[in-house]
């Protein structure tokens, strides 16, 4: 998976109901290696959607980095 690195997300930005705050929004393009590694992780984990996937990899990454860095 190190060969192909490339991950394509776009950023857009979002009025928050109710508020004048904006909110950044990123849109992911599940392709190639990434597709590849999502759908393993899907398989393993029985996940019905990418969305599982992708909190769970956002989330786990997270503690890993901040556990690693204490």
């Amino acid at each position: 998976m190190e060969e192909n690195r490339q991950l394509i997300i776009l950023n857009d930005t979002f009025g928050k109901e109710g508020s004048d705050e904006e909110i950044a929004g990123l849109t992911i393009l599940v392709d190639g290696t990434i597709k590849i590694a999502f759908d393993k992780i899907q398989e393993m984990r029985q996940y019905d959607s990418y969305n599982e996937v992708l909190r769970d990899v956002i989330f786990e990454g997270l503690e890993k980095i901040f556990t690693e860095n204490r």
